[in-house]
């Protein structure tokens, strides 16, 4: 058998070719990780602009519905610590910056826990691309933290 593969150019290049197609094929048809996907709504690692925060919130519905009040619950930590920021408040707007318009809703935000607000009344009023904007206040200076998002 090895004369007849030296006589036609044959090596063990093939046998090798042939098992390493066969591992890398075996390993693409493995099941992905999905430990670290949430639930449809939920966000995490949002960072303010300066870094010294982190915005954790999740919508209710999600997704987030056309011209139909929800509700976001946010939660800021402290980037450094990761214990829920105390010693802030907070506010939280959103507009369209392509319609160059807000929200024609003003909804409400109340304090629910340490670090822990709830948003009610948010009202997208139109389907397109949004920016939600968290303000994070500490000593008269305003940190920010916004995330983009498609609204059909």
């Amino acid at each position: 058998m090895n004369k007849f593969l030296l006589q036609h150019g044959i090596t063990m290049q093939i046998p090798c070719i042939l098992l390493l197609s066969f591992l890398l094929l075996a390993h693409g048809c493995s099941a992905p990780d999905v430990s670290g996907i949430k639930p449809p709504g939920v966000q995490s690692g949002l960072k303010s602009n300066d870094g010294a925060f982190v915005v954790e919130w999740e919508t209710n519905p999600a997704p987030i519905p056309v011209n139909e009040f929800f509700v976001i619950d946010a939660r800021v930590l402290d980037a450094g610590t990761g214990s829920p920021a105390t010693d802030i408040e907070l506010s939280v707007d959103a507009a369209m910056p392509q319609h160059r318009h807000g929200m024609n809703h003003t909804p409400s935000i109340e304090r629910v826990g340490p670090g822990h607000w709830r948003v009610q009344d948010m009202l997208f009023h139109m389907p397109g691309d949004w920016v939600i904007y968290f303000d994070i206040s500490r000593n008269d200076v305003i940190r920010r933290a916004q995330v983009s998002i498609e609204v059909d």
